[in-house]
C-alpha cells in the first residue's frame, strides 16, 4: 500500500523543510517564534527598516519540555542554523535596554515562502493552461464570463481589485503568516477618494507606516487613502514616526482582543485604528508604559559578582547569582565567575549532561540525585564546603 506524505507539520511544508535539513522540532520552535512576533508583546528593535525580536531560548526550553532540549546552548545553535538557512537574519546588541548582551532575530521571506507554497493551486492552474491552450486564452481561468456591474464609485473593493488579476499567491506578511488571521477580505471601504487621489503617491514617513502595519495585515484590501488619512491622524496627535511601531503593535493586540472571529480582524482594524478615542488609548496606554519604565529604571541594580546592571526582580544574566543578600551566595558565584574560560565551559557541559540523565522525570529520588550530583560537580572545580552548598542550594 503506497502511503503519502504528510504536505504541511507545523503550517509549513514538509518538503522544504526536508531541504533545508529541518526537524520536526524546528519546525515547532519557528511556529512558536512566527506565533510569538505575532502577539506583539515581544520585546524588539527596528534597524534599517527590519524588525528584530529578542528571543529567550530558556522560554523555549520551558514552552517545549516534550522536545527533551535541556540546555540554552542547544536552542541557540538551531537559530544558528536557521540564520545560514536565510530564514532568519541576527544582530546582537549590548548594553543600553538590554541586560548584558542580547541576541536578536529578524523574520525572512524565506519562512513565509515556506508556508504559503500552495501547491494545488499551481497544480489546477497548470491544468487549465493546458486545456485551453488551443482557445489562445491569455486571461485568468477564473475571470467572469460577463463584465460585472459598475461598482460605487465611492467605494473600493478589495474584490473587485482582484477580480481581473491571475490567482496568483498573495503576499502576506512576514511576521503574521497564518491563514486564519489574514485570510479576511473588505468587501468594501467607507473612506471615498476622488479619481485624482486614487494611487496617491506616499511620503517616505506614509510608506513606513504602510511597511510596518503590512506585518500585521494586508493592506492592498485598505482604500489607497487610508495610510495618507491614518498618517494625518497619528500628526494631528502629534504621534511621529519613531512611535509607529509601537502604535501598529497596541493596535493589533487592542483588536485582537475584541475580535472573537479572527477572519474580521483586517475589517476591524481598518475601522478602528483611525479613530479618535482608539489613538487616545494608545497615548494613555504609552503614559503608563513610560511609568512603568521610569520604575524599572529606578530599581536597577548592579551585579556584585559580574558588574552587570539589571532589574533587581531578575536573576543576573551573565552569571546567575539570584540572593545578593546571601553571602555565601555571592562567594560562591564569585568564585565560578573569576574560573578561566575552559573550565566554566567544562562545568556547563558536566551540569548539562547530568539533566540530560535525569530526563524530565522530577520524582524525590531524581531531585535528591541532582542536588548531591551536582554538589560533586562544583567541588571539581571549586572547594565549597557542604554546610556552604546546603545554605545556598537547601
Amino acid at each position: 500500500m503506497n502511503y503519502s506524505m504528510k504536505y504541511t507539520i507545523c503550517g509549513f511544508n514538509q518538503q522544504k523543510l526536508f531541504d533545508y535539513k529541518l526537524d520536526i522540532n524546528d519546525a515547532q520552535i519557528l511556529r512558536w517564534l512566527i506565533d510569538f512576533a505575532a502577539t506583539g508583546r515581544m520585546r524588539k528593535i527596528i534597524e534599517n527598516n527590519t524588525i528584530y525580536y529578542l528571543v529567550n531560548y530558556e522560554a523555549i526550553i520551558c514552552t517545549f519540555p516534550i522536545m527533551g532540549i535541556t540546555s540554552t546552548k542547544a536552542i541557540a545553535n538551531r537559530f544558528e542554523k536557521y540564520v545560514k538557512c536565510g530564514l532568519l537574519q541576527k544582530t546582537v546588541r549590548k548594553g543600553g535596554s538590554f541586560s548584558g548582551t542580547a541576541t536578536l532575530f529578524a523574520i525572512t521571506p524565506l519562512i513565509g515562502d515556506m508556508i504559503y507554497d500552495e501547491k494545488s493551486v499551481e497544480t489546477s492552474s497548470k491544468e487549465n493552461e493546458k486545456k485551453n491552450s488551443d482557445k489562445n486564452q491569455t486571461s485568468c481561468r477564473n475571470e467572469e464570463k460577463q463584465a460585472p456591474a459598475e461598482p460605487d464609485k465611492n467605494k473600493t473593493s478589495y474584490r473587485d481589485k482582484k477580480q481581473t488579476s491571475c490567482p496568483t499567491r498573495t503576499e502576506l506578511p512576514v511576521a503574521l503568516k497564518n491563514s486564519s488571521v489574514n485570510s479576511s477580505v473588505i468587501n468594501s471601504s467607507s473612506r471615498s477618494f476622488s479619481k485624482t487621489d486614487k494611487n496617491p503617491v506616499l511620503t517616505a514617513e506614509e510608506e513606513q507606516l504602510k511597511k510596518i502595519l503590512n506585518y500585521y495585515v494586508d493592506t492592498h484590501g485598505f482604500s489607497e487613502d487610508f495610510i495618507p488619512h491614518l498618517y494625518l491622524k497619528l500628526k494631528e496627535f502629534q504621534i511621529g514616526a519613531d512611535k509607529y511601531q509601537e502604535f501598529i503593535d497596541f493596535a493589533y493586540v487592542e483588536c485582537n482582543k475584541k475580535v472573537k472571529d479572527k477572519s474580521r480582524l483586517m475589517s476591524y482594524m481598518y475601522n478602528s485604528i483611525c479613530d479618535n478615542f482608539f489613538i487616545s488609548q494608545f497615548i494613555q496606554n504609552q503614559k503608563i508604559v513610560l511609568d512603568k519604565q521610569k520604575e524599572q529604571e529606578s530599581q536597577i541594580i548592579e551585579c556584585p559578582v559580574c558588574k552587570t546592571q539589571h532589574s533587581r526582580f531578575e536573576d543576573c544574566p551573565v552569571c546567575g547569582i539570584r540572593n545578593y543578600k546571601n553571602p555565601y551566595e555571592v562567594k560562591f558565584y564569585s568564585k565560578i565567575f573569576s574560573l578561566p574560560e575552559q573550565r566554566k565551559t567544562l562545568l556547563k557541559k558536566e551540569l548539562n549532561e547530568l539533566s540530560k540523565s535525569v530526563g524530565l522525570e522530577f520524582t524525590p529520588e531524581s531531585i535528591n540525585k541532582i542536588k548531591t550530583s551536582k554538589e560533586a560537580i562544583y567541588k571539581k572545580y571549586i572547594n565549597i564546603p557542604h554546610e556552604e552548598y546546603e545554605k545556598i542550594f537547601g
